[in-house]
């Protein structure tokens, strides 16, 4: 498994071509709604990037979130450095379509999204 930080869990999804993948996952409740970050740890490359689609559904679907109250939230480290994304997708359903992803590039967004997965709240 690769290496995936200590504030995520562990969770198994399958990926586009149905093979199972470790991805890093948490669960937070903030300011009314659900951020659901995932990682795919330091050596993973784009398994989040390439797969998100497949597993934003899943993870919809296993832990009975509304996608309308939701964020995905993407931590990638790039360089050594961690990386914020944010994806975006039109919901049909259970299902994403469309999926993009944005940088958080600002201070304010980085500070609350490490704020966020570092909450003393319990991962899913």
């Amino acid at each position: 498994m690769m290496a995936i930080p200590a504030s995520f869990s562990p969770l198994q999804l399958h990926n586009r071509l149905n093979r199972l993948v470790d991805v890093g996952f948490r669960r937070v409740r903030r300011d009314g709604r659900d951020l659901v970050f995932l990682t795919a740890g330091s050596e993973a490359g784009g398994l989040v990037r390439k797969n998100f689609e497949t597993f934003a559904g899943q993870i919809v679907r296993e832990f009975r979130i509304d996608p309308v109250e939701a964020d995905f939230i993407e931590l990638r480290v790039e360089a050594g450095e961690p990386r914020w994304y944010r994806w975006h997708a039109q919901w049909v359903g259970s299902a994403p379509m469309e999926c993009t992803a944005e940088a958080v590039e600002g201070e304010s967004g980085r500070r609350y999204l490490t704020q966020a997965l570092e909450a003393s709240e319990e991962a899913a």
